[in-house]
């Protein structure tokens, strides 16, 4: 039976209706503030000492970092290259072979470095641009420092989205990107696949320009933000943890431990 314009709708209606809060809310994910803390120190940690014993620690940082954030796809794939790149190394210098030697360093100079780059991603992958920007403004860091952070911030995603948008054009044209066709026509692949990149680009730093003067970095006012940032108890447990590993690394290397 149809309602009539003045009847009231039923409540299950009303609340059918009503914009579902769960698909809008923001994943969960460190302060910025903290991020940046924390990813300086894992870098100063991993310069300071070549140890298992740091590799450790900040991989089991990063693994609780990213089991917060709800990455668990993201913690096993990056748990899958390091046991691969792990097994390898130790199986070369096992095999004795002095021709894989330089290999072998390779692969254990990416393991040693991997768990800076999976909480670098990790932090990508869940920080917004604009709370990073607010972070950034709120630590009292120049405008120009701020926006080659944030641009320097979202080059790997930006490079790959044109990567594959640009795969994607040349498969409906028929020129599919694949390794028989980089094999049997490099020069021919190379060029149907860079020039587009290349000149998608140099529209992309157009854009980003555009982008950076309409909004008005370079005056003199105090620009606000749509985001408020709030450290939480998460925030505290991580940075002091990374301080802990830091100190401990540092005692290590001036030999006091």
């Amino acid at each position: 039976m149809a309602l009539s314009m003045g009847a009231p709708l039923p409540l299950n209606a009303v609340v059918q209706t009503q914009p579902s809060t769960s698909a809008n809310a923001a994943p969960r994910h460190l302060d910025p503030r903290t991020s940046l803390a924390v990813l300086a120190a894992i870098n100063v940690q991993m310069a300071l000492m070549q140890s298992l014993f740091a590799e450790m620690g900040v991989l089991a940082l990063t693994v609780v970092v990213m089991a917060y954030c709800r990455r668990f796809s993201a913690i096993v794939r990056w748990l899958a290259f390091y046991a691969l790149f792990a097994v390898t190394a130790q199986l070369f210098v096992a095999s004795g072979n002095t021709l894989l030697s330089p290999f072998a360093a390779s692969l254990l100079m990416y393991r040693h470095v991997l768990p800076a780059f999976m909480f670098a991603f990790n932090m990508i992958a869940t920080t917004r641009l604009g709370e990073l920007a607010c972070a950034l403004q709120a630590m009292r860091v120049p405008a120009n420092v701020s926006v080659g952070v944030c641009v320097a911030f979202r080059f790997l995603p930006t490079m790959g989205r044109e990567f594959s948008a640009v795969a994607d054009a040349m498969k409906t044209r028929g020129i599919a990107l694949t390794p028989k066709s980089v094999v049997c026509h490099p020069a021919k692949t190379a060029e149907h696949f860079l020039v587009p990149v290349i000149a998608r680009l140099g529209q992309v730093a157009d854009e980003l320009g555009n982008a950076v003067v309409v909004r008005g970095v370079g005056a003199s006012a105090h620009r606000t933000s749509y985001y408020h940032l709030r450290v939480r108890a998460i925030d505290v447990v991580c940075l002091i943890a990374a301080m802990a590993l830091l100190a401990l690394s540092a005692c290590f290397r001036a030999g006091v431990l």
